[in-house]
């Protein structure tokens, strides 16, 4: 490795789905090596987040996938670095049988609102409308019923008790559906939407210009983590098994943290539907190109002088 200098940085992370590669790149000694000491507060807003981030008192955040187009439109120096995970494949869970999403037409589908208490957005809604306008429906073809202003372990229990009660037919899953299935529900497999989600690292160049090399390194411990997850399976499953116990929420399968990209690059598809989320809400976010936000150039770099390639040639 490199000679760093030492730096301390804070980062906040916007789900705790996130903290699997997260608690592997801490437990597995990288930051260490990068000459890091991180620490991470959970943050339930993309606005509160943002504000943080131009502020400089959080160095980077874990998310924030849709909003910063809109800023940097507005001419706002947020950046987006990597994106390990660019796809979602929810399912619709309804009490009478549905067979395509666009039998939603009519229907009530419980929801989180556009938009959480602090004036961010909603991921997790904004990709359910996507998959309603795929198949081939108006946003206004279906009735929302918000039963919640952010994504919690409240509003999974929220939309169970919603279908079961007949306040909504049916609702969108990210995740397992187990619950849905003990109380006889019927799930329908929405496929595969490409988007840019999970830990994606998000910060301002103003941010990486405060500490040395921080984006080099950011991007580096990324990849070495997703690394150590691949190649030590035994030893991140047992680093996970400690996080589950001490944070139930995080999810902190083996799969979330091997299922992340080797090379983390945003696919191009994921960036457009991230895009066109951010439009309906931002319409100054369509004056700018998307590619705006992205500086990929410190990953293109590591890749280029082929570390990737050796850390798995090694396997």
């Amino acid at each position: 490795m490199a000679d760093y200098q030492p730096i301390e940085i804070r980062g906040f992370f916007r789900s705790h789905t996130h903290l699997p590669i997260w608690e592997v790149i801490e437990q597995a000694g990288i930051w260490k090596q990068l000459g890091i000491k991180a620490s991470f507060d959970y943050c339930d807003s993309s606005s509160i987040a943002e504000a943080a981030l131009f502020d400089g008192s959080v160095d980077f955040v874990s998310g924030n996938h849709i909003s910063p187009y809109g800023l940097v439109a507005k001419g706002r120096p947020i950046v987006s670095l990597a994106s390990p995970s660019n796809s979602v494949n929810d399912k619709l869970i309804s009490r009478a049988p549905i067979k395509h999403a666009s039998e939603l037409r009519g229907k009530r589908l419980a929801d989180t609102t556009v938009t959480d208490k602090g004036g961010g957005y909603n991921h997790i809604r904004g990709n359910h409308m996507l998959y309603v306008l795929k198949a081939g429906l108006k946003l206004e073809d279906v009735k929302w019923v918000e039963i919640a202003d952010i994504m919690s372990e409240s509003f999974r229990v929220e939309q169970v008790a919603a279908v079961r009660e007949g306040k909504a037919d049916a609702t969108m899953v990210t995740g397992g559906t187990e619950k849905f299935e003990k109380e006889g529900f019927h799930v329908l497999e929405l496929g595969r939407l490409p988007m840019v989600n999970g830990p994606t690292l998000t910060s301002t160049l103003t941010n990486l210009k405060r500490k040395e090399r921080l984006a080099e390194r950011l991007v580096k411990a990324l990849v070495l983590g997703i690394h150590y997850a691949r190649a030590h399976r035994a030893e991140t499953e047992r680093i996970l098994d400690g996080l589950r116990q001490r944070v139930p929420e995080a999810n902190a399968t083996y799969n979330s943290v091997a299922k992340l990209l080797p090379k983390p690059y945003p696919d191009y598809q994921a960036i457009a539907n991230a895009y066109e989320l951010c439009c309906m809400k931002d319409p100054k976010a369509k004056e700018l190109s998307p590619l705006a936000l992205w500086d990929l150039h410190y990953l293109r770099e590591l890749d280029d002088s082929g570390f990737i390639d050796r850390l798995y040639a090694d396997r």
